[in-house]
C-alpha cells in the first residue's frame, strides 16, 4: 500500500510537470502596445511610404497620398522608433530603386505606452516654401460624449489657406454659403481644436466647410460620415446571427470625430531617372478628411 501510494505521488508530479510544459496550457498576457495612424498632408510631392525600419509592424503605412489617411489605428511596441519616409512608385517618375529608395524624413519618434497618436505629415516639400515638411506627432484621447451627442475637432492642416473659420452645419449636401456662427473660428495653420460636443442628426450629415476668417465662401467642404447603425443579434429559422457594433459617424450617437482641413494641391515637377521632366498639375481648392475617432459602445460580447 504505502509503494502504491509512492508511485501515485511520483505519477502525479509528472503529470504536472508535463502540463506546465504544454503550450496550450500557457497564459500569455498581452504585450504592452501603442497605436498610431498616419495622415499626409504634404501639397506637392507624390504619395508617400511611410516606414517604422527597427520593427517589423503592420502600423506602417505604404504609398499614401496627398490627404489620405491610414484609417484605423494600428498597434506597435511603445518607445522610441526609427522611422522613414520614403517616395512611392509612381508611373510618371518611374519604378526605378533610385526614386523609391530616396529617404523623404529619417527620424526617431517615441511613443507612451497604451496612447494613441495621429502623426500629420505637415507643410510644403519645396525647398523654397514655408512652412517645411515635418511630421507632427498628436496625442489622441477622444472623449466619450453622452446619449444623443457626437464629439467633433478639427485640425488645419492647410497652410496654404491660412487661419480659417470651420463651420459644421447640418445638412444633406455641400455647397453654397456657409450660415450661422463658426464652430472653430480663427483656426491658425496646424493649429488642433479641441473636441466639441454637437447633437446627433438623424437624417443627412454635418456639412464641415472652411471659409476665409468672417467670409461664408467655402475654401473646403465636405460631408462628414453618418457611420452605420448597430444591429442586434437576430434569429431566424432557427439560425442565430451575431450582433454587429455600430460605426462613429454623424447619425451615431456617442462618435467621436476628427476633421482635418487640407488646402488644395500644389503643382510640382518629376525627374525621372532618364532625366525627362513631367508636370503634375496642381489644384484651387481645399479639401476635408473626417477621421472616426471613438465608435458608438459595443453591443457584441
Amino acid at each position: 500500500m504505502h509503494l502504491n501510494r509512492m508511485l501515485l505521488a511520483a505519477f502525479f508530479v509528472v503529470a504536472v510537470t508535463a502540463c506546465s510544459d504544454d503550450p496550450l496550457s500557457t497564459e500569455v498576457a498581452p504585450a504592452p502596445f501603442t497605436s498610431i495612424r498616419w495622415v499626409n498632408a504634404v501639397p506637392d510631392t507624390v504619395a508617400m511610404d511611410y516606414r517604422i525600419v527597427d520593427y517589423p509592424s503592420n502600423a506602417s503605412e505604404p504609398n499614401l497620398a496627398f490627404r489620405a489617411s491610414s484609417g484605423n489605428w494600428r498597434n506597435l511596441p511603445p518607445g522610441a522608433h526609427h522611422i522613414k519616409v520614403f517616395f512611392t512608385n509612381t508611373t510618371q517618375a518611374g519604378t526605378n530603386v533610385s526614386v523609391v529608395s530616396q529617404t523623404f524624413v529619417d527620424t526617431t519618434l517615441t511613443f507612451d505606452e497604451g496612447k494613441k497618436y495621429t502623426i500629420l505629415h505637415y507643410g510644403f516639400a519645396k525647398a523654397a516654401a514655408t512652412p517645411k515638411q515635418q511630421l507632427v506627432v498628436i496625442e489622441d484621447v477622444p472623449p466619450s460624449p453622452a446619449a444623443g451627442q457626437i464629439a467633433l475637432r478639427a485640425i488645419n492642416a492647410a497652410p496654404a489657406l491660412g487661419t480659417i473659420d470651420l463651420y459644421a452645419i447640418p445638412a444633406a449636401a455641400t455647397g453654397g454659403a456657409t450660415t450661422g456662427a463658426a464652430t472653430f473660428p480663427a483656426l491658425a495653420p496646424g493649429a488642433i481644436a479641441p473636441w466639441v460636443a454637437m447633437s446627433s442628426v438623424a437624417t443627412g450629415s454635418y456639412r464641415v466647410a472652411a471659409t476665409a476668417p468672417a467670409s461664408t465662401a467655402a475654401l473646403a467642404d465636405a460631408l462628414a460620415p453618418v457611420g452605420v447603425a448597430a444591429v442586434p443579434s437576430t434569429t431566424v429559422a432557427g439560425v442565430v446571427s451575431q450582433p454587429l457594433d455600430a460605426i462613429a459617424g454623424t447619425q451615431q450617437a456617442q462618435s467621436a470625430l476628427t476633421a482635418v482641413v487640407f488646402g488644395p494641391a500644389v503643382a510640382y515637377t518629376l525627374t525621372t531617372p532618364a532625366g525627362t521632366t513631367v508636370v503634375i498639375p496642381g489644384g484651387t481648392t481645399g479639401g476635408v478628411t473626417v477621421l472616426l475617432d471613438r465608435n458608438p459602445p459595443r453591443i457584441s460580447p
